[in-house]
C-alpha cells in the first residue's frame, strides 16, 4: 500500500511539473527542470535512505572520488586548450555569418604560434640586445617549466618555441 502512494505521489508531482512546464516560458523551462530534478534525487535520496538502500550510493560516490581528481586534474591543464579553442570556434563562427550575410572576409587572426618580436622579448623575459645564446638559456630555462612532458601544457611550449624560433631567425 505504502509503494502505491508513492508512485501515485510521483505520478501526481510529475503532472504538476508537466502542467507547469507547459504555461511557463521557455526562458524559466530550464530553471523548473533544473529544480524539478533537484528535488526529484533529493527525493530518490530520502527514499533510499528510508529503505535501507542508500549505503552503495556512498561507495560508489567514494570510489568515484579518485577519478573526479584525475579529470579535475586534466581539466585545469586543458584549461588553455579550451581557451584556444573557444577563440577558434567562436572566430568560425563569426567567420560562417560573414559568409552567409555574403560581406568581405575579415584579414586571418593570429594563431597561437605567430607572436610579434615584443611579444617574443616578453616571453622569455629578457631585452632586444640579449644574445643568442642568452636566447638560447632563457628558452631552456623556461621550456624546463612549461613543457607538457613535465606537467605544463602544449599552448605555452608552442608560444615559447615560436618567440625563440623568431628571435633566433
Amino acid at each position: 500500500m505504502a509503494r502505491i502512494a508513492v508512485l501515485l505521489a510521483i505520478t501526481i508531482l510529475g503532472f504538476l511539473l508537466w502542467q507547469e512546464l507547459k504555461k511557463s516560458a521557455p526562458e524559466r523551462r530550464r530553471q523548473l527542470l533544473l529544480r524539478g530534478g533537484f528535488f526529484a534525487l533529493i527525493g530518490i535520496l530520502l527514499i533510499l535512505a528510508a529503505t535501507g538502500r542508500v549505503h552503495w550510493i556512498m561507495a560508489a560516490a567514494a570510489a568515484a572520488l579518485p577519478f573526479i581528481k584525475v579529470l579535475f586534474g586534466l581539466l585545469l591543464r586543458g584549461f588553455p586548450f579550451l581557451q584556444v579553442w573557444q577563440k577558434h570556434r567562436q572566430t568560425g563562427q563569426e567567420h560562417s555569418n560573414q559568409e552567409q550575410s555574403n560581406q568581405k572576409s575579415s584579414p586571418p587572426t593570429q594563431t597561437s604560434a605567430e607572436i610579434t618580436k615584443q611579444e617574443a622579448w616578453q616571453l622569455l623575459g629578457l631585452e632586444p640586445s640579449a644574445s643568442r645564446e642568452n636566447i638560447i638559456q632563457a628558452h631552456k630555462r623556461l621550456i624546463q617549466k612549461v613543457h607538457p612532458d613535465r606537467g605544463g601544457n602544449h599552448y605555452l611550449a608552442a608560444k615559447l618555441n615560436a618567440a625563440r624560433d623568431l628571435l633566433l631567425g
